[in-house]
């Protein structure tokens, strides 16, 4: 950070103080944090802690309060007209336009540029949360989705080869043995479905999760689900391609390839993925639950690229959390809480006290026994991703040949979700995928992914082409 920037921000922060009056805690800038870690997190609420004791030392104006609050689409609504809304909370990169449209979080734009951070952030999530010319959030990681793989399951079904007394993704020429298209998961899920009681593939089909994986499967056969035409978004949940994948699905549902519950949610991916199925597609920031909800050792797993449906589309859905700020709350509390960031490792600076949180929020997840991936960084900084990496680099305590497929690929094959509206598609798809898996042989995939366009179409013509 430039000195000139700094001894202005906290300038800026000394003036505050006075006008605030700082003579006693109730005349302080209380900053309500929603990404606090809850109560029975009591390892990650004492760091929180000793966090915020650092940051109240340096910057005595503020009072920091754990505020935990896990975003709904639902009722963000309600919380923020009845003023329950912490001043920074987490929610999804398909949120922000919405919310920024409904006056329920506000820009920091100039705040972000003060700090020089706006250009340190990654194109893509940056993109996400600009409107009009503002940004309206930091980044906090981000994901990709990719195949995660039962590899006892796969090799105990010959499906695997076995190299040096284990189970390998690659053969021995290099080559991948994992499945890289759709066809290849069928194939691989008809032998295990004729020697094993594990299904081959789990698909997700309620609460928007399957719509949500729906969109990087449609994406594969060379969808098109979103466009802007003539001024207008239009949907066409009935493109080909997206015909082509809901075509798959239905093909592995009546061959019985696929789990036999119909509302089948994303976290049921954790229990399943150690006895009962062999693939299922899950985002590279929740691998470690594989493990810590699902009691399934990370050596017994492996995670690579999303498959092509048609040979030549090869996307990874693309992701993340960004912490957003409460429309109506003061320029102080912007400020303060950037500057809080930077006490808790999610700052892009190289700072001592950046880093350190950064050591310390390892240290933690290695006490907690968690295992520990490569992150997808929200900031593009060389410097700054120079030490992060180095930092991830002495921590992670996966065996990388079976997890470098995913992470040495995503930056080719990170594809966006759709900009309007995302999560009524995902709703409407799932309608499609349940009836799939209900009518199985009579359902007809063309007309269902029609319908879902027509209800996507409305939500459209209702908001952004109103």
């Amino acid at each position: 950070m430039k000195l000139q920037t700094k001894t202005m921000f906290t300038a800026i922060l000394l003036a505050a103080s006075v006008l605030s009056g700082c003579g006693g805690d109730s005349d302080k800038i209380v900053l309500k944090i929603g990404f606090w870690p809850e109560s029975s997190d009591t390892q990650d609420v004492a760091m929180y802690r000793q966090w915020a004791d650092r940051f109240v030392e340096d910057y005595p104006q503020y009072e920091i309060k754990g505020m935990p609050y896990t975003y709904s689409t639902e009722t963000v609504g309600q919380k923020y007209t009845n003023g329950q809304l912490p001043d920074v909370w987490q929610t999804w990169f398909t949120e922000p336009s919405k919310l920024m449209s409904k006056n329920i979080i506000r820009p920091i734009t100039s705040h972000l540029h003060a700090l020089g951070w706006d250009d340190k952030m990654d194109d893509e999530m940056r993109a996400s949360l600009t409107f009009n010319g503002e940004i309206y959030g930091v980044p906090r990681d981000g994901y990709g989705l990719g195949l995660l793989i039962n590899k006892k399951i796969l090799g105990d079904n010959g499906l695997l080869p076995e190299i040096n007394g284990e189970y390998s993704i690659f053969n021995e020429d290099g080559s991948p043995a994992y499945p890289q298209t759709f066809t290849e998961i069928m194939e691989m899920s008809e032998t295990i479905i004729d020697q094993d009681n594990a299904k081959g593939f789990l698909m997700y089909s309620a609460d928007k999760n399957g719509g949500w994986v729906f969109s990087n499967l449609a994406w594969n056969y060379g969808a098109v689900l979103e466009s802007e035409v003539a001024g207008k978004w239009t949907a066409s949940l009935d493109h080909a391609g997206a015909i082509s994948a809901l075509e798959w699905i239905k093909e592995m549902k009546v061959n019985g390839y696929l789990q036999d519950t119909v509302a089948c949610v994303y976290n049921d991916w954790y229990s399943n993925i150690g006895e009962r199925v062999a693939m299922a597609v899950v985002g590279s920031d929740v691998l470690q639950n594989a493990k810590l909800l699902g009691n399934v050792s990370m050596d017994d797993l492996a995670f690579v690229p999303m498959p092509t449906g048609d040979g030549t589309h090869h996307y990874s859905l693309y992701g993340g959390t960004p912490f957003v700020f409460t429309k109506n709350i003061s320029d102080e509390k912007v400020e303060g809480i950037l500057r809080f960031f930077s006490y808790i490792g999610r700052s892009p600076e190289t700072t001592e006290k950046n880093i350190l949180a950064k050591q310390e929020g390892y240290a933690v997840a290695e006490r907690k026994g968690q295992p520990i991936l490569p992150s997808i960084m929200p900031w593009k900084d060389p410097e700054f991703l120079a030490e992060a990496k180095r930092l991830e680099s002495d921590h992670v305590n996966v065996n990388m040949t079976d997890y470098a497929p995913f992470f040495d690929s995503i930056s080719i094959n990170k594809h966006a979700e759709v900009p309007y509206n995302a999560q009524d598609m995902y709703e409407a798809l799932d309608v499609a995928i349940q009836s799939v898996f209900t009518q199985k042989e009579t359902a007809n995939c063309r007309a269902l992914l029609t319908t879902a366009s027509s209800t996507l179409q409305a939500k459209l013509d209702a908001g952004v082409n109103a």
